[in-house]
């Protein structure tokens, strides 16, 4: 039998290659310069060197891959099934999977069917990365069993990952079923459940996850620590912490070690529910074994804190994590930024700013945004717009959040010239408004009573191609409907419908106020029978406003009948319900039936507030039942509902009118010891006592701060 003859040169540059690839000491350049020279010499043995050349060029430049692919398949070397799988790699991760299509063609054709399961691998990860999972299934599923190419779990893999991250997990539960029920020599893997069990946690699917997972213990699969992680973290995000527990204690009992990772989403966990004995608990747990909080740890801990108004807590952990070696991300400076923001604590804000620049971090565009937020919200405008100017001086542009929040800031303030100001400038820098920057402008223009403007805005918006949805529409009807223009009202909600938003129960409430505003009852059952007829169930507001309306309009039965309806429907009824009725059937002298309402707050489930007490109290003084009013003050304040400046300033008004000096002068102490502020009002019927001679009489009955009202002229 003779041996082929392999030119010595030739032999030693393809083991030289080989070795070399072996070894991860072949660079791109490198392998171009090789590929030239041994493609001058190569014979039919050069492939198996020159498709590692082809993989090493390919994995950093996958199009002049499949450019040597070509100088392969012109020169005296025939490719082999491997070349082909690296063809159909390269052509894939190059954006042109119409290639890798034709190339897996010619894998068939030449009857490289036996290792053609790689080369098809390469096509499912190009398509299922495309978002194209269903035409890989046809591909695994119909395509390769049609050309005797029997997918692996690989392929199978492959797809439960697509389906995963398309949020189509339950198809991959499925199709893990299907593999197992079928018994074929192709089952699942450790990888195939811990995929599907991910993306099940992913999509919520607490419950098919567990158990997907209490079925790959039984088949004597062993999870790893990857897999146990991501089901902790699930259960945690739930707060199904019990099942948490439980799969803490498997991994335990298989002698798997919980990392830094585990703990982590078991700490979440608990402070999500607020159970701080259970993190202490977790925090001795990871001590006993040793793992050290990292990074995330600390930063969960701090969220935690700063979100329970707690950041003085948050500050000890941040400069305990300093002094461990720890350096804070951006993310750790924001978590204690935004707390201090929460708590308007804006010198301690300035100073971590400080601190962060100085320790060599750089603030992003989320860090001057909590800064100009937490300004804005108490409206000190030089404050915000020396951030928004300062973060141009750090070569960072503001961005449509940092834009959206100083336009509703100078809009709410009426500063509208200036509004306008940024949003062109805005524009000019080349960000698009979004609907909530126009909805501010729109509702600072309504304020101030420019419609014009409000009309050219609402052009403006349609022409950039946005659709005004509910929320905006409802804004700019408030307005109108508060400006007591409610036919353009009517127009704008006419036009909503028209062009298909869909009005909401808000919608309607709006309207419906507008119409009570100006007295047209009839328009407001109109709009209910509207409302009724689309299948839109009428809120606790609706039927407020149907109340209110009939009572001042003086139909007291009419609002009855609707506040009854209401007890009898699920929408109950709230305190503003009722004071809004008892107020009515006091107005008309109807006594019982207002005295009935009031105990029966209580009734369903409601406690009268300070607006309920004050219209029973002033009814019983007006006619004279002066211990029965004093009792329910008493009552009142034992229940827990403390009365305020404004509530005791109308009774002492209300005594003093009756003639009851001595009690209003109780009432007029309980102003002096609470600190309250004495009325204009209050002070004049004081004043009216000395002109009516009698302020000699009533100043022994008086607090003394008081005598100098009574001095007569």
């Amino acid at each position: 039998m003779s041996r082929r003859f392999v030119p010595v040169g030739r032999h030693i540059l393809e083991q030289n290659i080989k070795a070399r690839y072996h070894a991860g000491d072949i660079g791109t350049e490198d392998a171009l310069h090789l590929f030239d020279e041994l493609l001058q010499v190569a014979g039919r043995s050069s492939i198996h060197a020159i498709n590692c050349l082809l993989t090493v060029v390919g994995r950093d430049c996958p199009a002049l891959g499949v450019s040597l692919f070509n100088r392969v398949a012109r020169s005296k070397v025939a490719p082999c099934s491997i070349t082909y799988a690296i063809l159909v790699d390269c052509c894939c991760r190059a954006g042109r999977q119409d290639l890798g299509h034709t190339a897996m063609g010619h894998v068939i054709k030449m009857g490289f069917l036996a290792d053609a399961i790689i080369t098809f691998s390469h096509l499912l990860k190009a398509i299922c990365a495309e978002n194209k999972t269903s035409y890989a299934m046809d591909i695994v599923l119909r395509i390769m069993p049609m050309f005797n190419c029997v997918p692996d779990v690989l392929s199978y893999n492959i797809l439960f990952k697509g389906l995963c991250n398309e949020k189509r997990s339950q198809e991959a539960l499925e199709l893990i079923q299907v593999m197992v029920e079928h018994g074929g020599s192709c089952q699942p893997d450790v990888v195939s459940y811990s995929t599907v069990i991910d993306g099940l946690l992913k999509e919520g699917l607490v419950g098919k996850a567990y158990t997907l997972f209490s079925e790959m213990l039984q088949r004597e699969f062993s999870p790893n620590a990857v897999t146990y992680n991501s089901i902790i973290s699930g259960m945690c995000k739930v707060h199904a912490m019990d099942k948490a527990e439980e799969v803490l204690q498997q991994m335990l009992d298989r002698r798997i070690l919980p990392d830094v990772t585990t703990y982590n989403s078991l700490i979440h966990g608990y402070y999500s529910l607020g159970r701080c004995k259970e993190v202490d608990r977790i925090f001795q747990e990871m001590s006993r074994n040793g793992v050290q909080p990292d990074i995330v740890t600390y930063t969960i801990q701090m969220d935690y804190l700063c979100k329970s108004g707690r950041c003085t807590e948050a500050r000890k952990i941040f400069d305990s994590m300093i002094s461990l070696g720890q350096k804070p991300t951006v993310t750790t400076y924001s978590i204690l930024l935004h707390g201090y923001a929460m708590e308007k604590s804006f010198h301690d804000m300035l100073c971590l700013i400080d601190l962060m620049v100085g320790n060599g971090i750089v603030p992003d565009h989320y860090v001057f945004n909590i800064l100009i937020s937490a300004y804005a919200k108490e409206e000190m405008v030089g404050e915000v717009m020396h951030i928004f100017t300062k973060m141009r001086q750090q070569g960072l542009n503001p961005d449509a959040v940092s834009y959206g929040t100083v336009i509703d800031l100078l809009s709410r303030i009426g500063r509208m010239d200036d509004a306008m100001s940024l949003f062109n400038q805005m524009i000019t820098e080349g960000l698009a408004p979004g609907i909530i920057v126009f909805n501010h402008l729109i509702s600072g223009f309504c304020t101030c009573g420019k419609w014009e403007k409000v009309h050219e805005l609402f052009s403006e918006m349609l022409d950039c191609g946005i659709c005004p949805d509910t929320v905006f529409f409802n804004t700019v009807m408030d307005r109108l409907c508060k400006n007591g223009r409610v036919t353009e009202a009517q127009d704008l909600f006419d036009l909503m419908v028209h062009m298909g938003v869909k009005p909401d129960v808000c919608t309607y409430n709006t309207l419906m106020g507008g119409y009570l505003f100006v007295g047209k009852m009839d328009e407001v059952s109109k709009l209910l029978d509207n409302m009724v007829s689309i299948g839109m169930e009428p809120d606790v507001i609706t039927y407020n406003i149907l109340i209110d309306g009939y009572s001042k309009n003086g139909r007291i039965d009419d609002a009855l009948v609707v506040f009854r309806e209401m007890l009898d429907t699920k929408g109950k009824p709230s305190v503003i319900s009722f004071n809004i009725m008892i107020g009515a059937l006091l107005k008309c002298g109807r006594k019982a039936e207002a005295k009935d309402l009031f105990d029966g707050i209580w009734a369903n489930g409601l406690v009268p507030d300070i607006v309920t007490y004050s219209l029973m109290i002033q009814k019983l003084i007006e006619e004279g039942s002066l211990q029965e009013s004093d009792d329910l003050f008493v009552s009142m304040e034992k229940n827990g509902c403390a009365a305020n400046s404004r509530m005791l300033n109308a009774i002492v008004r209300s005594l003093l009118q009756k003639g009851e000096v001595p009690r209003a002068g109780t009432y007029l102490s309980k102003i002096d010891e609470r600190s309250f502020i004495l009325e204009a009002s209050t002070a004049s019927l004081l004043t009216a006592l000395a002109s009516r001679g009698k302020g000699q009489e009533y100043k022994e009955l008086l607090p003394e701060k008081y005598s100098e009202l009574l001095i007569e002229a």
